[in-house]
């Protein structure tokens, strides 16, 4: 039987976390009934899922690998926000959710499903695509992005190149999620022999040889590519902004679309706390009526994909 109101534990410290916990709070049929922080990942009972928002210092130390098989093997769905393609394997996942007859679910909780969502959309009304473009521009506040808590951790505004290149591989498990479900979309799969896409990083630093722009090109296969250009925020523009190209045989069209801050929340973060809150009881009640297993990826799943 299906709790009527599902306890849920949440997982990770900071202001993502507290946004997270505020928004499950004000929802009738969820309750928050224990905050954790990383030192202390242990779940009351009781606890129907576990929300687990890692910091970028979490994934950096490749901590979701350990933690979501953890709560996964004892018996608590989990929903996470973590870059799973990387650092928690799959089948890694699969044996702890049977193990724990549990489930678990990758929200594709991180701006890279916007444009996941249009190709498909595109795809369902457009024949004979022959190639994608996207370009994604982020502009990242004082507060930085999610899983980033400052723009520093990028690497922008520092004078370590460096650390930029090593922090924008560490979300590429989100990209390449994404470019998979695209490619899928799309060209039915055409690149799936593509064990990781083809990537590259340019740091772009200004005049005081800071780190002003991250440019990260991804691409999966011949047809399929993916730009991110990663700087910090200005005043007179949208913060959060994508250019789709899509081509034919015979034309070449293009869209551009821009997502402003709501209510002085940044576009991206809105996007990782809506789709954790919708994919709760959705993952729970998917277990409860089947067999425990994954209920999703970090792009497509069963409540926003």
């Amino acid at each position: 039987m299906v709790s009527p109101t599902l306890a849920v534990a949440v997982l990770g410290d900071g202001p993502h976390a507290d946004r997270i916990a505020d928004r499950i709070g004000a929802r009738a049929d969820l309750t928050v009934n224990a905050r954790l922080c990383p030192d202390s990942p242990v779940p009351p009972a009781g606890t129907h899922c576990v929300v687990y928002l890692p910091s970028f210092a979490e994934i950096a130390a490749d901590a979701p690998r350990t933690v979501v098989p953890d709560l996964l093997r004892q018996g608590y769905d989990v929903v996470s926000t973590a870059p799973v393609n990387e650092y928690a394997p799959d089948p890694a996942i699969a044996a702890a959710c049977r193990a724990g007859e549990s489930a678990f679910h990758a929200t594709g909780a991180f701006q890279a499903t916007i444009p996941a969502r249009l190709i498909r959309s595109l795809a369902e009304v457009t024949r004979g695509i022959r190639g994608v473009e996207l370009v994604e521009e982020l502009d990242f506040p004082g507060a930085g992005v999610y899983p980033w808590e400052t723009p520093a951790e990028l690497g922008l505004g520092t004078a370590d190149a460096g650390l930029a290149a090593r922090s924008a591989a560490l979300v590429d498990g989100y990209y390449a999620a994404g470019l998979r479900v695209l490619d899928e979309t799309v060209f039915g799969g055409a690149a799936a022999a593509t064990a990781t896409p083809d990537s590259s990083v340019e740091v772009v630093t200004d005049r005081d040889g800071s780190v002003g722009k991250v440019v990260v090109d991804r691409d999966l296969g011949p047809a399929l590519s993916y730009r991110s250009v990663w700087s910090a925020a200005t005043a007179n523009r949208a913060p959060l902004r994508y250019r789709l190209t899509t081509t034919t045989d015979s034309a070449k069209g293009t869209a551009n679309v821009r997502f402003k801050c709501t209510e002085g929340l940044h576009p991206a973060d809105h996007l990782t706390c809506s789709n954790i809150v919708e994919a709760i009881r959705a993952v729970h009640e998917r277990r409860a009526g089947r067999p425990a297993g994954i209920a999703g990826s970090p792009v497509r799943c069963p409540t926003n994909a």
